[in-house]
């Protein structure tokens, strides 16, 4: 028996009643003497309640207000400093004797900084920050210029670090200097963020990022385990994700959507180590665990929620141009229903993709399982599980073959292709996990309550539909979160433990590197508070020192949009105050409230009204009611007129006594 019977009609139980809901509302139409008659109104789909927006072109300034305070964007910040540096760069009053300084030039990433200078003739220019000892000095080279902008990253919070400067002509005459720069303490928050619990061997990653979960601002730390940069704004609960272009997509905690379960960030920037922002996208039903490039420099795979009973089961492809949807993948296409029994029954954390066959490897935790996915015709190719989770299914004959001894992944994180041949065998691939080892979501019967997580390295025959287990690599137990990833060159493995239980002498992460051959533990951090994942940080010089190119259509995506409707149901709400606040933000109004309190908003002008209905969303988790979170409304689809604004909050309409001019 795969699943414990008791868990599984506790489950179902509870997930009938999120989505059970009928409400009853006053309706009446729009500019018109309230209709007496009283209507039942059944929950009811998105698609029933709502349109969809794609951002773009009108995601610009189109909406004012002279009640509702305008949002500060940081987007057009970074392109506002952008253009003063490179303005003070062209001045020419900056010079090889005497540049100009500017640390944490954008405000939010105060261990950057920037030397601007102009030299006589082009040359070429290297700066090495100076580390604690020569291993951890930072270093880069840059092409040959008269006008230079440096970027430095990696400086000492709280010291007076040294800068060096090299720079040789095309005669190869070479002069240097040292620039020194003051930086101020770390945030209390990363305060003893890090402490190195073993160091042997060289790291095979200089610099590593610790983001996510309650490491709010991610950061990143050198051998010694120094913090060597961070950025001081909030990310999401999933932290940051890099990009090929060594650019990082920055999930933001700045608008979010609610669920049938803890509410999903809708927001994410596209941004670089300096702090910059070059764009913004929003996706209308949240972004969790994983965004990830299809191909480097490609669309954008993002994991989101159907919000149709169910959350954290839906893979999409937005287009990196336009942030449009271009292909969706609901595991209820894939999968029968014997597990849908839960809101979060998949609950997905990782999706990659493979050019070659045109597939997708993707981890639904609360399966147990990894699944590879044809892209083309959404067709399971193969499940990599425990045999026993998919007896009498019907993906059964989709189980690979285990072949020897295997310790089976319970609940895991991070499955990835190795892309390198790690057997001399044509005709396999390896595929590693971060086997968090965990059945709380998922209780089985062939669970072996094991103390330990691990990453797994399966090698898998993918002609014959065969598995076995090549590597396991024992760590303390984290529960949650947590990745794995291998490194060729040094041929290492790492171990991103994230959320420790127990904690560890009062550490909540902990972090291995392994020799990949032994097994032997090289090297070993500990993190002071949780974190989602880990990861190498390496960089784009010649990006970091180039100016940001012209800004064009850097608001992109789609998010839940009002729908027109012909009658309204708030022309006698009452006039009570509620705990909901507004801004608004380019031709968006952000309205920030308590979960769930509000299922529903009306715009009522003079000749149309139209709502936002979140209804379809269910009524949340009841340890998320006070958690408080802005929602961005796009109200650019809205015919031009004043709007007035309406909430059926807490069971009430009620009258904010606030509007909007749509122009």
């Amino acid at each position: 028996m795969r699943e414990k019977t008791k868990w599984n009609k506790i489950i179902h139980c509870t997930g009938l009643f999120l989505l059970a809901g009928i409400m009853a509302l006053p309706l009446s139409s729009c500019g018109k003497k309230q209709d007496e008659t009283v209507v039942e109104q059944k929950a009811v789909s998105q698609q029933e309640t709502q349109n969809t927006e794609v951002l773009g072109e009108r995601s610009g300034p189109g909406v004012v207000s002279d009640t509702i305070k305008t949002k500060k964007s940081r987007l057009d910040a970074s392109y506002k400093k952008d253009a003063e540096i490179q303005k003070m760069l062209d001045s020419g009053n900056a010079t090889w004797e005497n540049p100009a300084v500017l640390l944490n030039p954008y405000g939010n990433s105060p261990l950057t900084a920037y030397l601007l200078f102009e030299t006589e003739t082009s040359c070429k220019v290297t700066m090495t920050v100076e580390g604690k000892t020569k291993e951890t000095d930072i270093s880069a080279e840059f092409e040959k210029t008269k006008k230079h902008r440096i970027p430095v990253v990696g400086l000492y919070p709280d010291a007076k670090n040294k800068v060096r400067l090299s720079c040789v002509d095309k005669n190869g005459k070479k002069k240097t200097k040292t620039v020194t720069i003051q930086t101020e303490p770390l945030p209390k928050e990363l305060k003893d963020a890090v402490k190195v619990e073993k160091k042997g061997e060289t790291s095979a990653y200089a610099l590593t990022i610790l983001s996510g979960q309650t490491t709010k601002y991610p950061f990143a730390y050198d051998e010694a385990g120094d913090i060597r940069w961070c950025i001081t704004m909030t990310t999401g609960s999933y932290g940051v994700f890099p990009l090929a272009d060594k650019r990082l997509i920055y999930q933001t905690d700045e608008a979010e959507t609610p669920t049938e379960e803890k509410p999903h960030t809708t927001s994410m920037y596209e941004m670089d180590y300096l702090g910059r922002i070059y764009r913004q996208y929003y996706v209308k039903n949240g972004i969790h665990h994983e965004v990830i490039e299809k191909e480097p420099g490609g669309n954008l795979f993002v994991l989101s929620s159907s919000i149709a009973g169910h959350t954290e089961d839906v893979v999409l492809e937005i287009d990196r141009k336009t942030g449009e949807t271009v292909k969706e993948l609901d595991m209820k296409e894939i999968f029968d229903k014997t597990y849908r029994n839960k809101v979060d029954w998949a609950h997905l954390n990782t999706v990659s993709y493979k050019e070659e066959d045109h597939s997708v490897l993707l981890s639904p935790r609360n399966l147990h399982s990894a699944v590879k996915v044809d892209w083309d015709t959404k067709k399971i190719k193969w499940i990599l599980a425990n045999p026993e989770m998919f007896e009498g299914t019907e993906q059964e004959d989709l189980v690979l073959k285990p072949q020897g001894s295997i310790k089976w992944h319970f609940q895991q994180h991070s499955v990835y292709e190795i892309p390198y041949d790690l057997d001399g065998d044509p005709d396999t691939i390896h595929v590693m996990l971060y086997d968090n080892h965990w059945q709380t979501k998922r209780k089985v019967d062939f669970w072996d309550d094991d103390p330990n997580s691990y990453v797994s390295v399966y090698t898998i025959n993918e002609k014959k539909m065969t598995v076995r287990q090549d590597k396991l690599f024992k760590s303390v137990k984290s529960i949650i979160t947590s990745n794995c990833a291998y490194d060729k060159e040094k041929n290492r493995m790492f171990s991103f433990g994230g959320y420790l239980y127990p904690f560890i002498q009062g550490q909540k992460g902990m972090i291995y590197e392994y020799d990949y051959k032994t097994g032997a533990v090289l090297n070993q951090y500990s993190a002071k508070k949780y974190f989602y994942r880990g990861y190498e940080m390496t960089f784009n010089w010649k990006d970091l020192s180039t100016a940001m190119p012209e800004k064009s259509d850097v608001i992109l995506g789609t998010l839940q949009a009002p729908k027109e409707k012909k009658e309204s149901a708030a022309q006698k709400a009452e006039k009570k105050k509620a705990n909901v606040s507004f801004e608004l933000y380019q031709s968006m109004l952000y309205m920030t409230a308590n979960d769930h309190t509000v299922s529903k908003l009306e715009f009522s002008g003079k000749n149309k009204c139209y709502q936002m209905d979140y209804s379809s969303a269910g009524k949340g988790m009841k340890e998320k009611k006070n958690q408080r979170y802005a929602i961005a409304i796009p109200l650019s689809g809205m015919e031009k007129d004043t709007y007035h604004i309406y909430l059926y909050y807490e069971g009430k309409w009620m009258d904010t006594e606030q509007s909007v001019t749509v122009k």
